[in-house]
């Protein structure tokens, strides 16, 4: 089990400095989330890596992923909250597909559940970028094989090949060298005809991946560093926006956000935060009335 610890002076938050929260993966996550966290709240962070976690969904296709990504963050730390009486338990889970606001793109939706054990309560983050290597092509030949592995930037993305892109008889992964995918797809194409090559969605075999859940490590530690100026809780986070910014030529509401509300999950205190974005109004371009 590796952990992070910082080793800084520094005043990190009460509830969290030197209590340890446990990562629930198999596949390294704490390597990109720790760091933030280590070094904002004080926590010891440790891989927890008794669960499963491909039980409940994988991503080429071995078990099928049949809950939400939210839902199986919750499942992951529901399952390894029977291991730990006190301290914190983290869970991420990832989907990609497409942008589930500009259809034609491709995004990856990424979410962080951290768990409270002793208070049963929960801190969210979720995210969505257009900064993913997710792809898949069906091959015959060695040289469209070579040139997806360039494409991809392999072997730092790794690989996975199978035998057809859906329900597939046989899946090959953790290949390291070239050598190694070409034998593979070989073996594929003379048993089937052809194969299906895709990059591999894991977290430690995708740097894009890696990159994002570093950055939503950052904003969880944003998230637990914020205070509840009511009660003294962590999480004081915003929990819902009201649109309406005016337009600032005809002064009708937009799209653009009004203000944010900020809110305890421990007490229930509220706070608004208006113009978050730092204007106080909205460029025309935006507006329904002014450009229809």
């Amino acid at each position: 089990m590796s952990s992070y610890t910082s080793y800084h002076e520094r005043n990190y938050p009460a509830f969290f400095n030197g209590k340890k929260l446990q990562i629930v993966s198999r596949h390294e996550k704490h390597r990109y989330i720790a760091p933030p966290l280590v070094a904002a709240t004080g926590l010891i962070v440790e891989s927890f890596t008794e669960i499963d976690t491909d039980l409940l969904g994988t991503f080429s296709g071995e078990v099928e992923r049949t809950m939400a990504p939210l839902d199986c963050a919750r499942e992951k730390c529901r399952l390894a909250a029977a291991y730990f009486s006190e301290g914190y338990l983290l869970a991420s889970e990832g989907s990609f597909g497409p942008h589930p606001a500009f259809g034609l793109l491709s995004a990856g939706e990424e979410w962080l559940l951290f768990y409270d054990i002793a208070e049963k309560k929960e801190i969210i983050v979720r995210d969505v970028t257009l900064d993913i290597c997710f792809r898949g092509e069906r091959l015959t030949e060695e040289t469209a094989c070579l040139s997806f592995l360039e494409q991809v930037g392999f072997p730092r993305q790794k690989v996975i090949v199978k035998s057809s892109q859906h329900q597939p008889a046989r899946i090959i992964k953790n290949l390291e060298q070239t050598a190694e995918v070409i034998e593979a797809m070989r073996e594929m194409v003379q048993q089937h005809g052809d194969c299906f090559i895709e990059t591999d969605m894991r977290a430690m075999n995708n740097p894009a991946r890696q990159r994002h859940l570093l950055q939503l490590g950052t904003r969880l530690a944003e998230k637990l560093c914020s205070i509840c100026e009511q009660c003294g809780w962590y999480g004081f986070s915003v929990t819902r926006v009201e649109r309406g910014l005016p337009c600032s030529w005809c002064g009708s509401q937009t799209d653009g956000v009004l203000y944010e509300v900020c809110s305890c999950a421990q007490c229930g205190f509220e706070k608004e935060n208006y113009f978050p974005k730092g204007k106080q109004q909205e460029d025309p371009q935006f507006c329904n009335q002014c450009n229809p």
